[in-house]
């Protein structure tokens, strides 16, 4: 099973930063893509912590779409969590792991402004197209979001954060007229879900 045993270790590591993900029921199967806002350094893990059951229930690993420059930071620890460079040959990367059947997550939020959010980018829309599966939207709300700040202070004050996962309705890029009708319905209950207003 992916994740065996890394799953208790993290969770000890990070079990102040957990709350209960209540709506894990109401997942549907992969494929699937996951998009969820960015709110520090630690989402992957936090989503991979709370996804678990469901992953397990599947006997699947998500993968995660990156920027190439955490990639190149991070890039053994993250390579574990199926972590791969958000560019072109990426995106074909993620529409084949999504044909086998593996639910993909990605990051489209472009800033991590504290009041407002502007217009994902287009990568959940475009392979949700693509490959014709549903995007699932996780909202995570949590009390100060510190990702990408680099502030070292901020960031480990982050940890002792509860980060509260909010599963929104699942959006098909195909049911759209184009990609940014799909990007912005997807940008919208994002920002509900977690209060924000809108800035396009």
């Amino acid at each position: 099973m992916f994740y065996a045993g890394l799953e208790k270790i993290a969770e000890i590591l990070f079990s102040c930063q957990l709350h209960p993900f209540a709506d894990i029921e109401k997942l549907p199967p992969p494929p699937c893509i996951i998009a969820a806002n960015h709110v520090s350094p630690y989402d992957p893990i936090i989503l991979v912590l709370q996804l678990y059951p469901w992953l397990k229930k599947y006997n699947k690993k998500i993968m995660f779409l990156t920027n190439r420059k955490i990639l190149t930071l991070f890039g053994p620890f993250y390579k574990f969590f199926g972590m791969f460079p958000n560019t072109r040959e990426g995106l074909k990367r993620a529409i084949g792991y999504l044909r086998d059947g593996l639910p993909v997550g990605i990051f489209p939020n472009r800033d991590r402004d504290k009041h407002f959010m502007r217009m994902f980018h287009l990568g959940p829309a475009y392979l949700s197209r693509e490959a014709n599966v549903d995007i699932i939207p996780i909202a995570i709300k949590t009390k100060e979001e510190v990702w990408p700040s680099w502030n070292i202070t901020k960031a480990l004050k982050n940890l002792f954060y509860k980060k509260y996962l909010i599963l929104g309705n699942p959006i098909n890029a195909n049911n759209y007229r184009t990609l940014r009708d799909a990007t912005k319905a997807l940008t919208i209950q994002i920002a509900q879900l977690i209060g924000k207003k809108l800035r396009f």
